[in-house]
């Protein structure tokens, strides 16, 4: 049975480097594919047969992440009000600057569920 397994991989230098701390199998390489194949060899040496996935990580790329899922966010949000002030889909895709495609994935997405705030309710 294969197993999934998730690292974070970091520059150090020229190298990226990762590890996979729960079966003490640390690699590295110039590229992501080398740090990747390097991995999985060291998880074969250990007997286990596993998927690896990786994330490049450093605080510019996590902070283009947060854009990114900021983006997608605010993007659902103008295709959901756009919609539903009767909006057709070729003038949200217009307004959005995104493909007719897109929006008619996103308009078919079930809704966000509601979070709560935390805020205690006062009587």
């Amino acid at each position: 049975m294969s197993t999934n397994l998730e690292c974070r991989a970091h520059r150090h230098g020229e190298l990226w480097v990762a590890s996979l701390v729960q079966h003490n199998v640390y690699g590295s390489g110039p590229t992501l594919r080398v740090l990747h194949d390097d991995l999985t060899r060291g998880l074969r040496l250990l007997g286990v047969t596993a998927q690896v996935t990786i994330t490049p990580a450093s605080p510019e790329l996590d902070r283009l992440r947060r854009a990114e899922t900021a983006y997608e966010t605010a993007l659902a949000d103008a295709v959901t009000a756009l919609t539903t002030q009767g909006s057709t889909v070729r003038d949200t895709a217009e307004a959005t600057a995104v493909s007719i495609t897109r929006v008619t994935a996103l308009q078919a997405r079930p809704p966000a569920p509601l979070t709560r705030t935390g805020r205690k309710r006062t009587s």
